[in-house]
């Protein structure tokens, strides 16, 4: 059995309640005192019970992240970005990997029963919007906050990528380098992606650039525009393989990628140059967590989205 408040009660001489003041940062216990009781707790091998704590404080220090995915870079992005900050609040974090539809409300269900302060929903998705268990959330006012896609009809604060900015640079970039006609790799059950497909083709537009989003058109569209440069916009690298397979053998014309995010190491060979748009993960993941600490506060979070500006680009070595 381990060493408790009062096995440093004994050996230090002061009382139970002074020695459980100290250990738990109590102001008001002097520093001498402090220094004196956490000594000893650590000669005695002292470990807090932290489910005698949660029942005193409230709280369980644990904030979790829900996804269905337990790699990919966004997901080891968020929770680098995340540890870094709750590590110097005393927070530990806690992952929640959903795999179907019953483990997503199984996991919010017990994020009502106290399993952890509050949550951050990576990128929730779409077909889940209608669960019960959101409004259960909703109407506690317990804290979530949604990180890089949303849920457009629930009323969660959201943080993410601004993606009209982003489209700005990954632009001017492929204008420069020539780009002429473009084809658009966005998944279309994501709210992020429609965003950016939205931003993309606005910005096409006003700089007369033919395009098109359908893969099976890509051949006859390719036929019908004289292509120097064609620019590839994406937000995954799923689907790039199937447009390099819908590329004439033996064509004239460069094809140009402007991919999202760092992670995406996987380039095919048929892009001649690329450009990345980096987010700025680190900064999102603070103020995703900044919201869920003043949500626990009390104070009310705007349900509208917070979009941070990218990094900037990066440009890889060989292409220097």
């Amino acid at each position: 059995m381990g060493a408790t408040i009062y096995d440093i009660a004994r050996l230090t001489g002061y009382n139970p309640g002074t020695v459980s003041r100290a250990l738990n940062g109590d102001p008001r216990v002097k520093e001498k005192t402090r220094d004196k009781i956490k000594e000893v707790g650590n000669l005695l091998g002292y470990v807090p019970n932290l489910a005698a704590k949660s029942l005193i404080t409230g709280r369980t220090r644990i904030i979790a992240v829900v996804s269905n995915s337990t790699t990919g870079g966004p997901m080891t992005a968020l929770m680098l970005g995340m540890n870094k900050i709750l590590i110097q609040h005393d927070y530990l974090l806690m992952c929640l990997i959903c795999n179907n539809l019953e483990q997503f409300r199984q996991s919010l269900a017990r994020l009502k029963c106290g399993l952890c302060d509050g949550a951050i929903l990576l990128s929730p998705p779409q077909k889940y919007a209608g669960v019960p268990e959101f409004e259960m959330l909703r109407k506690s006012r317990y804290p979530v906050v949604c990180f890089d896609q949303w849920l457009p009809d629930l009323p969660f604060p959201v943080v993410t990528n601004d993606a009209e900015k982003s489209i700005e640079l990954l632009s001017e970039k492929l204008l420069e380098s020539g780009m002429d006609a473009a084809y658009l790799n966005y998944q279309p059950d994501n709210t992020v992606a429609v965003w950016r497909r939205q931003c993309t083709e606005k910005l096409l537009r006003k700089a007369h650039i033919p395009f098109t989003a359908e893969l099976e058109k890509l051949p006859e569209f390719l036929r019908k525009n004289p292509v120097r440069n064609l620019g590839i916009y994406s937000d995954s690298t799923c689907g790039l393989d199937q447009i390099g397979a819908k590329l004439p053998a033996g064509r004239k014309f460069r094809c140009l990628g402007g991919i999202f995010d760092t992670w995406h190491t996987i380039i095919p060979k048929y892009l001649s140059q690329y450009f990345l748009c980096v987010q700025d993960i680190d900064r999102e993941s603070e103020i995703a967590v900044q919201m869920l600490f003043d949500m626990m506060e009390g104070k009310e979070i705007p349900s509208g989205r917070t979009a941070l500006p990218p990094k900037g680009l990066l440009i890889p070595d060989e292409q220097q």
